[in-house]
């Protein structure tokens, strides 16, 4: 008989919350990360993207949260802007509330304040002010964070709780200045939880030295739930591989799919290029005002554009289920980006693709990933990686031939 969220020992609200939205049972992860957090301890969690992981730091949080004596913020920091909504949708939903909520809203729950680059930093002021000196949720962005800390807008002192959801991409190059700047101004002790799909030893160094006695969680789908990711690997010098992406698209224009780059002057190029070539194609990346970000991916979601042509700012915060195809224009340096990407890919129970294209420069990395991600790329021929030629149907051929 499956477990109940009762069982976990969650509040009868936040139970009902979780059930009327779908939630019938708690999955492996938050079956083990609920208890432990409601415990006031620190958690070292590693689950697959789909497991329900933001569910799992999100209900315990919040009923903690709930029951404070004295106000509170709540801290949930996240490395993309596309993050930051999700995570804020599932708390919500958590709350048992639809739409945004702001601090000055009617709601008896405590606002959730969404702080991101490429929006409105007059608003997201705003609110913070409002809401100073009462139990809060922000869930933020590194950047726009230390923004607002920097300026003395934002006043975490009261912070005795943080989550770092994709804390391997926070402790990464890219933001692990900024991190580590932000935990400098939290008091401690604290109630630190650390998520991530992947774990890698560097990160889980640095996170060890910033949590006390932590309970660490690893959690697996189970072989039935895996994604069923058929994964291979083109040999395709540089000047080869836009051609080639010409010739996939134009045998397969409607299959849904992101092709990843590294910068955001090589998405801008070659969305322009298939563009050109009359695809439904965007790029998407950090560059773009958020309007735009949100309605290229709302696009992509409904199907009005089947190609985005991403960096990897896309593979951490993009859930969109009928991606059926994810094409590396070049090798990830880090086995982990590759399983980020590839993760677009194959959700839902649904079936993916995932091709890379790798040239003679590349084979060193090429060789890194299949190690560190424990995977070995099927070598692929151009006509094999290249999806099949629609053919005419018979009638139709029939009566062309006819008419002529």
């Amino acid at each position: 008989m499956s477990a109940s969220f009762k069982e976990t020992g969650l509040s009868p609200a936040l139970c009902a919350h979780a059930q009327q939205a779908g939630m019938a049972h708690p999955t492996p992860i938050q079956l083990a990360a609920i208890p432990a957090a409601l415990q006031g301890r620190d958690i070292l969690a590693t689950a697959p993207t789909g497991t329900g992981k933001t569910a799992a730091y999100a209900l315990p949080m919040l009923h903690r949260l709930l029951k404070a004596r004295k106000p509170r913020t709540l801290l949930v920091m996240v490395p993309t802007r596309e993050l930051v909504l999700q995570t804020a949708k599932v708390f919500r939903t958590c709350l048992g509330e639809s739409g945004k909520k702001t601090a000055g809203s009617q709601s008896r729950n405590p606002p959730i304040i969404c702080l991101f680059g490429g929006a409105d930093r007059d608003e997201q002021g705003s609110e913070l002010i409002q809401s100073s000196g009462f139990t809060r949720i922000l869930i933020a962005t590194p950047g726009r964070l230390l923004d607002f800390i920097g300026t003395g807008t934002c006043d975490l002192s009261d912070c005795y709780q943080l989550v770092m959801d994709e804390c391997d991409r926070l402790f990464s190059h890219e933001f692990d200045e900024e991190t580590r700047t932000i935990l400098n101004y939290l008091p401690t002790p604290r109630q630190t939880l650390a998520f991530s799909a992947t774990m890698p030893a560097a990160c889980k160094t640095m996170l060890v030295s910033i949590v006390y006695k932590p309970v660490e969680l690893s959690v697996e789908k189970p072989p039935e739930e895996r994604p069923a990711i058929r994964q291979g690997v083109l040999f395709l010098e540089d000047e080869q591989k836009t051609a080639f992406l010409k010739t996939f698209f134009g045998r397969s224009p409607k299959t849904r799919s992101i092709v990843f780059v590294r910068t955001k002057a090589e998405a801008d190029v070659l969305a322009a290029t298939l563009k050109k070539a009359r695809l439904a194609v965007a790029p998407l990346h950090g560059d773009l005002t958020q309007d735009k970000r949100t309605s290229t991916v709302a696009s992509f979601g409904s199907g009005r554009l089947f190609i985005l042509v991403a960096t990897d700012v896309a593979a951490r915060g993009l859930d969109i289920a009928s991606v059926t195809q994810v094409i590396n224009y070049d090798v990830p340096e880090q086995p982990e980006t590759y399983l980020h990407r590839i993760g677009r890919t194959g959700r839902a129970g649904q079936k993916g693709s995932a091709l890379t294209l790798c040239s003679g420069a590349e084979r060193k990395n090429l060789r890194q990933v299949e190690v560190g991600a424990h995977v070995k790329l099927r070598v692929l021929s151009p006509e094999q990686a290249l999806p099949p030629v629609m053919r005419p149907r018979a009638g139709k051929e029939r009566t062309r031939t006819t008419s002529a």
